[in-house]
């Protein structure tokens, strides 16, 4: 009997022992890293410029101005900034969508926003969580700026682009001036082009 007590004592021990040690592995402390609002960590990546064609076409088109400076502040920002404006930028973009003028409705630019929208998400989906991580929202950042700068290469593209009446117009004054250049005795010679 004294046996049995004694083994039952230790199993109890070892039961209670096992318990406690389980809990303790669990109670594990995370660390957690808060953003600093003074830190210096930056992108190293550069905003394209519109053409001066483009800025001038744009200047009045106040949605892509905001877009702009907004693209500007996130450029110099830091991980805390960068949570702090994830859905402010994304707002931006949609407003820019909604607003587009009819020249700038084509599929090139419609691509690049949804790039655009898509990259804003994914970074404000970061920028939600509780303790999200500063290199994460860099990187979230960096492809967030990248699209930016797509969608300014393509209107500066869409600004350069030829209309096809003025096209016309300039091969019409090339004909002309070639015509005049040929003395009337040179006519059957056959011009390169």
């Amino acid at each position: 009997m004294r046996s049995l007590l004694s083994t039952l004592c230790i199993v109890s021990i070892l039961c209670f022992g096992c318990k406690k040690e389980n809990s303790s592995t669990i109670k594990e402390e995370t660390k957690i890293i808060q953003l600093d609002s003074l830190s210096k960590e930056k992108v190293n990546l550069d905003i394209l410029k519109l053409s001066p064609e483009s800025a001038k076409d744009l200047e009045i088109f106040e949605d892509f101005q905001n877009l702009k400076a907004l693209m500007l502040s996130m450029h110099t920002a830091n991980p805390f900034h960068i949570k702090k404006y994830a859905d402010s930028v994304d707002v931006s973009i949609e407003n820019f969508k909604e607003n587009l003028s009819e020249d700038l409705k084509v599929n090139t630019i419609h691509s690049r926003i949804a790039v655009l929208l898509t990259e804003s998400g994914l970074l404000m989906e970061l920028a939600k969580k509780q303790h999200p991580d500063s290199q994460k929202l860099m990187d979230a950042n960096i492809r967030l700026l990248t699209a930016y700068n797509s969608l300014v290469i393509q209107l500066n593209e869409l600004s350069l682009a030829i209309p096809e009446n003025i096209e016309k117009e300039l091969l019409r004054e090339r004909d002309l001036l070639r015509d005049s250049i040929i003395d009337p005795e040179e006519k059957n010679i056959e011009i390169e082009e």
